[in-house]
Protein backbone atom coordinates (compact mmCIF):
# COMPACT_ATOMS: atom_id res chain seq x y z
CA UNK A 1 0.00 0.00 0.00
CA UNK A 2 1.50 3.32 -1.05
CA UNK A 3 1.95 6.13 1.44
CA UNK A 4 -0.51 8.32 -0.48
CA UNK A 5 -3.23 5.66 -0.31
CA UNK A 6 -2.55 5.09 3.40
CA UNK A 7 -2.75 8.84 4.03
CA UNK A 8 -6.13 9.05 2.29
CA UNK A 9 -7.49 5.97 4.08
CA UNK A 10 -6.37 7.30 7.44
CA UNK A 11 -8.12 10.60 6.81
CA UNK A 12 -11.33 8.81 5.81
CA UNK A 13 -11.28 6.35 8.71
CA UNK A 14 -10.53 9.10 11.22
CA UNK A 15 -14.14 10.24 10.77
CA UNK A 16 -16.10 8.26 13.34
CA UNK A 17 -19.33 7.89 11.35
CA UNK A 18 -17.51 6.74 8.23
CA UNK A 19 -15.44 4.26 10.24
CA UNK A 20 -18.57 2.97 11.94
CA UNK A 21 -20.36 2.47 8.61
CA UNK A 22 -17.31 0.75 7.11
CA UNK A 23 -17.17 -1.63 10.07
CA UNK A 24 -20.90 -2.29 9.71
CA UNK A 25 -20.45 -3.27 6.05
CA UNK A 26 -17.59 -5.60 7.01
CA UNK A 27 -19.78 -7.34 9.61
CA UNK A 28 -22.41 -7.92 6.91
CA UNK A 29 -19.74 -9.40 4.67
CA UNK A 30 -17.91 -11.56 7.20
CA UNK A 31 -20.84 -12.61 9.42
CA UNK A 32 -23.87 -12.76 7.13
CA UNK A 33 -22.29 -13.60 3.78
CA UNK A 34 -19.07 -15.46 4.56
CA UNK A 35 -20.31 -16.97 7.88
CA UNK A 36 -16.92 -16.33 9.48
CA UNK A 37 -18.03 -15.70 13.07
CA UNK A 38 -16.22 -18.14 15.38
CA UNK A 39 -15.81 -18.64 19.12
CA UNK A 40 -12.62 -19.43 21.00
CA UNK A 41 -12.92 -23.05 22.14
CA UNK A 42 -10.70 -23.03 25.24
CA UNK A 43 -12.12 -20.18 27.30
CA UNK A 44 -10.47 -20.04 30.71
CA UNK A 45 -12.45 -20.65 33.89
CA UNK A 46 -11.03 -17.28 34.96
CA UNK A 47 -13.38 -15.66 32.43
CA UNK A 48 -16.78 -14.54 33.71
CA UNK A 49 -19.40 -16.91 32.35
CA UNK A 50 -21.50 -14.37 30.43
CA UNK A 51 -18.57 -12.64 28.73
CA UNK A 52 -18.71 -14.32 25.33
CA UNK A 53 -22.42 -13.89 24.59
CA UNK A 54 -22.68 -10.46 26.20
CA UNK A 55 -19.91 -9.05 24.01
CA UNK A 56 -20.61 -11.01 20.85
CA UNK A 57 -24.14 -9.68 20.55
CA UNK A 58 -22.78 -6.13 20.45
CA UNK A 59 -21.57 -7.17 16.99
CA UNK A 60 -24.03 -9.79 15.78
CA UNK A 61 -27.09 -10.32 17.96
CA UNK A 62 -28.21 -13.73 16.81
CA UNK A 63 -28.63 -16.98 18.78
CA UNK A 64 -27.53 -15.32 22.02
CA UNK A 65 -28.70 -17.07 25.18
CA UNK A 66 -29.12 -14.01 27.37
CA UNK A 67 -32.02 -11.68 28.20
CA UNK A 68 -32.57 -8.94 25.65
CA UNK A 69 -30.31 -5.93 26.15
CA UNK A 70 -32.43 -3.03 27.51
CA UNK A 71 -30.59 -0.25 25.64
CA UNK A 72 -28.39 -1.52 22.82
CA UNK A 73 -29.58 -0.83 19.26
CA UNK A 74 -28.98 -3.06 16.26
CA UNK A 75 -30.03 -3.15 12.62
CA UNK A 76 -30.60 -6.54 10.99
CA UNK A 77 -29.08 -8.13 14.10
CA UNK A 78 -25.86 -6.12 13.63
CA UNK A 79 -24.77 -3.64 16.27
CA UNK A 80 -24.99 0.01 15.33
CA UNK A 81 -21.96 1.12 17.36
CA UNK A 82 -18.94 -0.58 15.79
CA UNK A 83 -16.51 2.27 15.19
CA UNK A 84 -14.45 1.93 18.36
CA UNK A 85 -15.09 5.51 19.47
CA UNK A 86 -14.12 4.79 23.09
CA UNK A 87 -10.61 3.94 21.94
CA UNK A 88 -10.06 7.68 21.45
CA UNK A 89 -9.82 7.88 25.25
CA UNK A 90 -7.11 5.21 25.22
CA UNK A 91 -5.25 7.14 22.54
CA UNK A 92 -5.16 10.18 24.80
CA UNK A 93 -3.01 8.16 27.20
CA UNK A 94 -0.71 7.04 24.38
CA UNK A 95 -0.20 10.65 23.32
CA UNK A 96 1.11 11.41 26.81
CA UNK A 97 3.89 8.89 26.21
CA UNK A 98 4.68 9.13 22.51
CA UNK A 99 4.66 11.57 19.65
CA UNK A 100 2.06 10.61 17.07
CA UNK A 101 4.87 10.28 14.54
CA UNK A 102 6.24 7.43 16.69
CA UNK A 103 3.09 5.31 16.29
CA UNK A 104 4.09 3.83 12.94
CA UNK A 105 7.02 1.95 14.51
CA UNK A 106 5.23 0.61 17.60
CA UNK A 107 3.82 -2.90 17.93
CA UNK A 108 0.47 -2.92 19.67
CA UNK A 109 -1.89 -5.58 21.01
CA UNK A 110 -5.58 -4.79 21.38
CA UNK A 111 -7.28 -7.13 23.86
CA UNK A 112 -11.03 -7.51 23.50
CA UNK A 113 -11.72 -5.08 20.64
CA UNK A 114 -14.94 -6.95 19.68
CA UNK A 115 -15.37 -5.19 16.33
CA UNK A 116 -12.67 -3.90 14.00
CA UNK A 117 -13.44 -0.31 14.95
CA UNK A 118 -10.65 0.02 17.52
CA UNK A 119 -8.12 -1.44 15.09
CA UNK A 120 -9.11 0.87 12.25
CA UNK A 121 -9.06 3.80 14.65
CA UNK A 122 -5.48 2.91 15.60
CA UNK A 123 -4.61 2.78 11.90
CA UNK A 124 -6.31 6.15 11.33
CA UNK A 125 -4.11 7.62 14.08
CA UNK A 126 -0.85 6.44 12.52
CA UNK A 127 -0.26 2.84 13.60
CA UNK A 128 0.57 0.38 10.83
CA UNK A 129 -1.89 -2.49 10.35
CA UNK A 130 1.04 -4.93 10.17
CA UNK A 131 2.01 -3.86 13.72
CA UNK A 132 -1.49 -4.21 15.20
CA UNK A 133 -2.79 -7.48 16.58
CA UNK A 134 -6.23 -8.02 18.07
CA UNK A 135 -7.36 -10.87 20.30
CA UNK A 136 -10.84 -11.76 21.51
CA UNK A 137 -13.03 -14.70 22.57
CA UNK A 138 -14.82 -14.47 19.23
CA UNK A 139 -13.86 -13.20 15.81
CA UNK A 140 -15.24 -12.72 12.33
CA UNK A 141 -12.27 -10.65 11.19
CA UNK A 142 -8.82 -11.48 9.76
CA UNK A 143 -7.56 -8.62 11.96
CA UNK A 144 -8.66 -10.26 15.23
CA UNK A 145 -7.44 -13.68 16.30
CA UNK A 146 -9.14 -15.99 18.75
CA UNK A 147 -7.64 -16.16 22.22
CA UNK A 148 -8.03 -15.56 25.95
CA UNK A 149 -6.42 -12.71 27.88
CA UNK A 150 -5.67 -15.13 30.74
CA UNK A 151 -3.26 -17.03 28.47
CA UNK A 152 -1.71 -14.73 25.89
CA UNK A 153 -0.16 -16.92 23.22
CA UNK A 154 2.46 -14.46 21.99
CA UNK A 155 6.22 -14.21 22.22
CA UNK A 156 7.75 -12.75 25.35
CA UNK A 157 8.30 -8.99 25.07
CA UNK A 158 6.64 -8.90 21.64
CA UNK A 159 4.74 -5.64 22.07
CA UNK A 160 5.43 -2.01 22.88
CA UNK A 161 1.81 -1.35 23.91
CA UNK A 162 -1.09 -3.43 25.16
CA UNK A 163 -4.55 -1.85 25.08
CA UNK A 164 -7.27 -3.20 27.35
CA UNK A 165 -10.37 -1.22 26.48
CA UNK A 166 -13.17 -2.17 28.86
CA UNK A 167 -12.31 -5.88 29.03
CA UNK A 168 -10.60 -6.28 32.42
CA UNK A 169 -14.02 -6.24 34.12
CA UNK A 170 -14.80 -9.65 32.60
CA UNK A 171 -12.00 -11.42 34.45
CA UNK A 172 -12.42 -13.37 37.68
CA UNK A 173 -8.65 -13.08 38.23
CA UNK A 174 -7.51 -9.64 37.13
CA UNK A 175 -4.03 -10.03 38.58
CA UNK A 176 -3.44 -13.05 36.33
CA UNK A 177 -4.46 -11.01 33.29
CA UNK A 178 -1.99 -8.23 34.08
CA UNK A 179 0.74 -10.79 34.71
CA UNK A 180 0.10 -12.20 31.22
CA UNK A 181 0.22 -8.71 29.75
CA UNK A 182 3.51 -8.01 31.48
CA UNK A 183 5.08 -11.08 29.85
CA UNK A 184 4.29 -9.96 26.30
CA UNK A 185 5.41 -6.34 26.81
CA UNK A 186 8.99 -5.36 26.13
CA UNK A 187 11.18 -3.70 28.75
CA UNK A 188 9.85 -0.22 27.90
CA UNK A 189 6.32 -1.38 27.20
CA UNK A 190 3.14 0.20 28.51
CA UNK A 191 -0.38 -0.94 29.29
CA UNK A 192 -3.47 1.25 28.83
CA UNK A 193 -6.68 0.19 30.55
CA UNK A 194 -10.19 1.52 30.04
CA UNK A 195 -12.66 0.68 32.80
CA UNK A 196 -16.18 1.76 33.71
CA UNK A 197 -17.18 2.28 37.33
CA UNK A 198 -20.55 0.68 38.04
CA UNK A 199 -22.82 2.84 40.17
CA UNK A 200 -25.77 0.45 40.39
CA UNK A 201 -26.14 -2.14 43.13
CA UNK A 202 -26.08 -5.85 42.31
CA UNK A 203 -29.87 -5.98 42.73
CA UNK A 204 -30.34 -3.05 40.33
CA UNK A 205 -28.08 -4.68 37.73
CA UNK A 206 -29.95 -7.98 37.92
CA UNK A 207 -33.31 -6.19 37.68
CA UNK A 208 -32.25 -4.25 34.59
CA UNK A 209 -30.16 -6.84 32.74
CA UNK A 210 -31.20 -10.18 34.22
CA UNK A 211 -27.59 -11.22 34.79
CA UNK A 212 -24.24 -9.81 35.89
CA UNK A 213 -22.48 -8.33 32.88
CA UNK A 214 -19.05 -8.14 34.50
CA UNK A 215 -17.41 -10.49 36.96
CA UNK A 216 -18.64 -9.90 40.52
CA UNK A 217 -15.19 -10.86 41.81
CA UNK A 218 -12.58 -8.18 42.63
CA UNK A 219 -14.54 -5.13 41.53
CA UNK A 220 -12.68 -1.99 40.47
CA UNK A 221 -14.36 1.22 41.59
CA UNK A 222 -11.62 3.84 41.34
CA UNK A 223 -8.29 4.82 39.85
CA UNK A 224 -6.74 3.83 43.18
CA UNK A 225 -8.12 0.30 42.82
CA UNK A 226 -6.57 0.02 39.36
CA UNK A 227 -3.29 1.45 40.58
CA UNK A 228 -3.08 -1.03 43.45
CA UNK A 229 -3.81 -3.91 41.09
CA UNK A 230 -1.21 -2.76 38.55
CA UNK A 231 1.40 -2.14 41.26
CA UNK A 232 0.90 -5.69 42.55
CA UNK A 233 2.41 -7.08 39.34
CA UNK A 234 5.09 -4.40 38.92
CA UNK A 235 3.47 -1.71 36.76
CA UNK A 236 3.99 1.97 37.53
CA UNK A 237 1.34 4.55 36.64
CA UNK A 238 2.26 7.45 34.38
CA UNK A 239 -1.23 8.63 33.43
CA UNK A 240 -4.80 8.41 34.67
CA UNK A 241 -7.99 10.32 34.02
CA UNK A 242 -11.69 9.99 34.55
CA UNK A 243 -14.39 10.89 32.04
CA UNK A 244 -17.70 10.53 33.81
CA UNK A 245 -17.74 6.91 34.92
CA UNK A 246 -14.98 5.93 32.47
CA UNK A 247 -11.50 5.53 33.91
CA UNK A 248 -8.37 5.57 31.74
CA UNK A 249 -5.25 4.22 33.38
CA UNK A 250 -1.79 3.83 31.83
CA UNK A 251 1.35 2.32 33.32
CA UNK A 252 4.94 1.45 32.43
CA UNK A 253 6.36 -2.02 32.78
Amino acid sequence: MSEIIKFILRKILSVGRIRNFYCYLRVIYFCKIKKKLENFENISLYTWKHTLDSNKRAIYDKDINLPKHPDRKNFFNIGRSLGGAKSNLLLEALKKKYKQSDFKNLKILSIGPRSEGEIFNLFANGFELKNIKGIDLFSYSPLIQLGDMHDLNFKKEEFDIVLMGWCLAYSNDKKKVLSEVKKVLNSKGIIVIGHTVLINSDDEILKKRGYFVASPFIKINSIEDLDNLANSVGFNKFYSNKFGRKIIYAANK
